[in-house]
């Protein structure tokens, strides 16, 4: 059995280099970087069944599941929370994904937090069919924007 060395050896010979290309990017990502144009990039995806109607007892959205959050069992009571701000980082993204056509969903900051503009602790209520943006802007408040919805 080869060691590890030589089958990455083998391997940036063999794919002309394409790993290093791929780490690199990465790191750059991570560092801060954009992406070019032409670039393909994806977010990953959670699906999170809501809960409860209030704060305490919303259902908890991972602050590593992925950006993408797909909220089942929306009911005009039943909510998510989003991962407290001092567990993420400032420019961390969420939108929240409520696909039911006719039950709004409350969402709620992690104990301490605020979803800019409602006050610190208070859930914000997302529309029917709809997506919320979530952005951590500080450590202090989220910043919520409801996107508009597309026509058919």
């Amino acid at each position: 059995m080869a060691n590890r060395g030589s089958l990455k050896s083998t391997l940036r010979q063999s794919h002309a280099n394409y790993f290093d290309s791929l780490v690199d990017s990465v790191s750059t990502l991570a560092d801060g970087g954009v992406l070019a144009a032409g670039s393909v990039f994806g977010f990953g995806i959670q699906t999170v069944a809501a809960a409860g109607g209030n704060q305490g007892a919303a259902a908890a959205i991972s602050a590593t599941g992925g950006t993408l959050v797909q909220v089942t069992g929306a009911d005009d009571s039943k909510g998510v929370r989003l991962p407290l701000l001092s567990d993420v980082t400032v420019g961390t993204c969420f939108l929240i994904f409520n696909n039911l056509s006719n039950k709004t969903l409350e969402v709620y900051p992690g104990s301490g937090d605020g979803i800019n503009p409602a006050s610190d602790n208070a859930g914000v209520t997302i529309a029917a069919d709809t997506i919320m943006l979530c952005i951590a802007l500080d450590s202090a408040e989220w910043v919520g924007a409801e996107l508009p919805v597309i026509g058919a």
